[in-house]
């Protein structure tokens, strides 16, 4: 251990240690992992005889006590995971392009004899290179199909990235790594980690409409249920990607028509209503039949509008972040509603505007909790849901809606690890149309 100075720890865990440290003799910057399990030797037997440029090298290793320890390249850069928490998620074209460079990787360990299996594929393993290209970190879960060996001492993976069948077998099957790879792709393309979904993995649609359904037909195959309906080899997967823009299916066709109506069905709309001004209306043409033709185009395009937008549309948040319901809403129909004031069809006293956009409320007569986010906007929050922030979240008791004008109230909170914590009970009694707190 006197070669090398261990400058801090990068992770710890119930399998071992991780720490930065530097090599005096090379005056280089490594990564060592240390263990008192025997994994990290065989880690270090799977990866002395690769040599791949997606993957990092093996330096040295050697035992210290009761302590096993693995010196490896330092990775510049971020993980996956840094990444997509940062950024939520990842452009259309550059999911591609990491996923290809991921099937390379595949290919090398796949192609191996014998042939290696990954097992543990998530964006907390994939490092990315100042220079944007991708390195696969942690072997500890890989395995070889050693001619005439079956099974391995435990199955190794991650929920949400590993199928059923990895859980079941420990013998090690490509069709892990396909799928993994699958599931790593629908997150870099949506930001919905399949860890913490709360309803399962969802199309692409749901998430963004914009990305291509040849892309939501790869990930399915990837991650279908069972082994023989997935792609057999990495080499298939490859293929599909690099033409996976010429499949066009026939729902892309029919929203890319419905759009293309819609739009022509809007303008026909705007002259219908404009044309007559330009060339004279005479006065016992107003409101009809001057008003005639607008409001048949704009019946028409209102059709088509609920025809290709709504019908079309699946209604499930999926999205974790989704948990939490804002309630600030889009007023849609703005044109035709205009249509309608400026036509004099609906007398402009008559409309009833919404006085704002936000809020928040229960039933009449219950105590709510209005919960706003850092934007100061109302929500309504749903039963286990799970907002993520680095600002300070404020909950708000209306006073006029205190039972009696008094609450006890206590702050229960659960921990990740199951652990609850209280605080102490507080009183908070209305005097004069303000509330006074008193703890016990």
């Amino acid at each position: 251990m006197e070669k090398y100075e261990r400058l801090h720890i990068i992770g710890a865990g119930g399998m071992g240690k991780v720490y930065l440290a530097r090599d005096r003799n090379l005056d280089r910057l490594v990564v060592i992992k240390e263990s008192e399990n025997n994994f990290l030797l065989s880690e270090m037997k799977i990866l002395k005889e690769l040599e791949h440029k997606g993957l990092p090298q093996i330096y040295d290793c050697f035992s210290f006590g009761k302590s096993i320890f693995l010196v490896m390249e330092y990775i510049e850069g971020m993980t996956l995971r840094q990444y997509m928490d940062k950024h939520k998620k990842v452009s259309e074209r550059q999911a591609v392009k990491w996923t290809l460079e991921l099937c390379e990787i595949m290919m090398y360990l796949h192609g191996r004899h014998p042939a290696v299996i990954y097992r543990d594929l998530k964006p907390e393993n994939i490092m990315i290179r100042q220079n944007g290209e991708l390195k696969l970190i942690d072997f500890g879960g890989a395995l070889r199909l050693a001619s005439g060996r079956k099974r391995e001492e435990m199955c190794i993976g991650t929920v949400g990235y590993n199928p059923s069948d990895q859980w079941k077998e420990t013998g090690g099957d490509v069709t892990w790594d396909i799928y993994g790879l699958g599931a790593v792709f629908h997150e870099m393309l949506t930001g919905a980690n399949p860890a913490v979904l709360p309803c399962g993995r969802r199309s692409l649609a749901e998430y963004d409409r914009s990305l291509s359904s040849g892309l939501e037909k790869i990930i399915k195959k990837c991650t279908a249920p069972k082994a023989s309906d997935r792609y057999l080899s990495m080499e298939q997967l490859k293929v599909d990607l690099l033409h996976y823009r010429k499949k066009v299916s026939g729902s892309s066709i029919f929203r890319t028509v419905g759009k293309f109506l819609y739009v022509l069905m809007m303008v026909s709309t705007i002259l219908s209503f404009m044309i007559p001004f330009v060339l004279g209306i005479p006065e016992n043409h107003i409101p009809f039949p001057y008003l005639e033709q607008p409001l048949i185009f704009l019946m028409t395009t209102q059709m088509i509008r609920l025809i290709n937008f709504q019908f079309n549309k699946k209604r499930c948040l999926c999205r974790q972040e989704k948990n939490i319901y804002l309630t600030e809403k889009r007023f849609l129909g703005l044109l035709s509603f205009m249509l309608f004031i400026i036509s004099g069809v609906i007398p402009l006293p008559l409309v009833d505007l919404p006085q704002s956009l936000t809020y928040a409320r229960e039933e009449d007569g219950t105590l709510w909790v209005e919960m706003r986010d850092e934007q100061g906007r109302k929500m309504l929050l749903k039963e286990d849901a799970v907002y993520k922030t680095d600002k300070q979240v404020r909950f708000e008791l209306p006073a006029d809606r205190l039972p009696d004008q008094k609450l006890a109230m206590q702050l229960v909170a659960v921990g990740e690890n199951g652990d609850t914590y209280s605080s102490r009970i507080f009183y908070i009694q209305v005097q004069d149309e303000t509330a006074i707190v008193k703890d016990k």
